[in-house]
C-alpha cells in the first residue's frame, strides 16, 4: 500500500529500527524491491533520482512505482531522493510521490534552510513529508563526482537550527560515509551522531549506505539512524546478474531479467533484516 514515510519513520524512531530505503533503476529492480518487502512483511521506502527520472522516462517510471507501491501487500512510500531544484519537487508531488527531499548542501546555511522551507510546505500541503541534507556527503552518484565524503560533516548545532526553521520531517546529516562504491574503509562519526541525535527530534538518514560493514550500519542504527539508504549495491547486484545470464547464451530478455531480479532481491532481503524492519510490515 502507498505510504508515507513520515508514519513509516515516526515508528522506526519510537521502535529504535530503521527503514531501509531503496534506489531503483529499472523495472527489474523496482520488481525486486517490492517482492522482497513482501516476503520480509517489512515496510519500505522505494527512491528514484531525477537523473534516473530523466533516464527511465519520469511519467512513466513515477506510475509505475506509483501502481507498484500501492499493490503491495506492505507499506511502501515514494520518495524522491537527491532533487537539487524545487521544480522537481514540484513534479514529484503532482505525481503521487509521498515523500520529497531537496538537496540544497552545497548552499550556505540560510540558503539551505528557505529552500528546504520552501519544500516542506509544498510537500505539507499535499500530506507529503519531506527531507533535507546538512553537510557534504561524497562519492560517485549517478555518475556525479560529490567529492570527498569528510569535506564537510554537519554541525550538530547547525542541524537543531535547520529542522527548527525550515519545519523538515527527516535530515540526513553528513556523518562520514560517501555514495557509490568505497574505495577506502568507510568512517562514520558516532560522537558526532551522538550529538546531533541529542539536538534534534526528527528521524535522521544515513545516506550512502551501500558497502558500509554490517556492524557500522547497525551501530548507526542504535545511536538513532532511523532511514538507511542503499543503491549502489542493487546496481552492482544486478549487472553481475545479468552478466552472467547473458554469457550463458539466453536470447530472451525476461530470463536475463528473471535472474537480476533475483539477484536483487537477496540483497534488498539482507538490508531489510539488518536494519530491523523485517516483519513491521
Amino acid at each position: 500500500m502507498l505510504s508515507s514515510s513520515a508514519e513509516l519513520l515516526a515508528r522506526a524512531q519510537r521502535e529504535n529500527y530503521a527503514i531501509a530505503a531503496f534506489n531503483f533503476h529499472n523495472l527489474e529492480i523496482l520488481q525486486a524491491i517490492i517482492e522482497a518487502a513482501e516476503a520480509e512483511k517489512a515496510p519500505v521506502i522505494l527512491q528514484i533520482t531525477p537523473t534516473y527520472l530523466e533516464k527511465i522516462g519520469a511519467t512513466a517510471a513515477a506510475a509505475m512505482a506509483r501502481e507498484a507501491a500501492a499493490a503491495a501487500r506492505v507499506p511502501v512510500a515514494l520518495h524522491l531522493d537527491h532533487s537539487n531544484s524545487l521544480q522537481w519537487v514540484i513534479w514529484a508531488l503532482a505525481h503521487g510521490f509521498t515523500s520529497v527531499m531537496i538537496d540544497a548542501s552545497n548552499l550556505p546555511l540560510d540558503k539551505n534552510i528557505a529552500l528546504s522551507r520552501q519544500v516542506a510546505e509544498a510537500a505539507h500541503a499535499t500530506g507529503a513529508a519531506a527531507e533535507a541534507e546538512l553537510g557534504h556527503i561524497g562519492g560517485v552518484e549517478d555518475s556525479v563526482d560529490r567529492g570527498s565524503a569528510d569535506a564537510g560533516l554537519a554541525d550538530p548545532a547547525e542541524a537543531a537550527h535547520m529542522v527548527q526553521e525550515s519545519g523538515i520531517d527527516a535530515l540526513a546529516p553528513a556523518l562520514g560515509t560517501a555514495h557509490g562504491l568505497y574505495t577506502s574503509h568507510p568512517k562514520i562519526d558516532f560522537e558526532r551522531l551522538d550529538k546531533i541525535r541529542a539536538l534534534v527530534s526528527v528521524p535522521l538518514v544515513l545516506h550512502g549506505g551501500s558497502g558500509i560493514p554490517d556492524n557500522m550500519i547497525q551501530e548507526a542504527i542504535a545511536r538513532g539512524i532511523n532511514k538507511v539508504n542503499i543503491g549502489t549495491e542493487l546496481k552492482v547486484a544486478w549487472t553481475r546478474a545479468m552478466k552472467e545470464a547473458l554469457a550463458s547464451g539466453t536470447t530472451e530478455p525476461w530470463k536475463a531479467a528473471v535472474k537480476a531480479r533475483e539477484a536483487v532481491r537477496e540483497v534488498v532481503k539482507y538490508k531489510i533484516r539488518l536494519c530491523g524492519c523485517g516483519g513491521k510490515g
